[in-house]
């Protein structure tokens, strides 16, 4: 199903729609869909209950919700690929930090002593 609809504008009389033959209008009526036009002028079939669903769509939010909460669009971002040698560093930090931390650990060691 198509994630963005069109609004609905009005209904048609069924033996005014274009594009469907008089058996698949018997279908759809005897199904209990209506014709109605969308805002793109195309004809959509739809169920009361359908119908109904697109008509409130808007009303679902709560009243203080639609003024000062605007709907979120969420725009597609590309998941950025790293490099392997990064992607490496990334994983394994903890181990490179412990072998650095005990080098200078030998380093001073030798240092004093030595």
């Amino acid at each position: 199903m198509p994630k963005h609809r069109k609004m609905i504008m009005e209904e048609i009389d069924p033996q005014s729609v274009e594009g469907c033959t008089d058996a698949q209008k018997m279908f759809y009526e005897s199904m209990g869909y209506k014709p109605y036009l969308n805002t793109s002028n195309k004809v959509v079939w739809l169920s009361p209950e359908l119908h109904s669903l697109r008509i409130h769509a808007k009303q679902r939010r709560t009243f203080l919700q639609r003024p000062i909460f605007k709907k979120k669009v969420l725009v597609p971002v590309r998941k950025k690929h790293r490099s392997w040698i990064s992607k490496f560093f990334k994983n394994n930090w903890l181990f490179f930090l412990i072998i650095v931390g005990l080098m200078a650990f030998v380093l001073a060691y030798m240092k004093q002593y030595f």
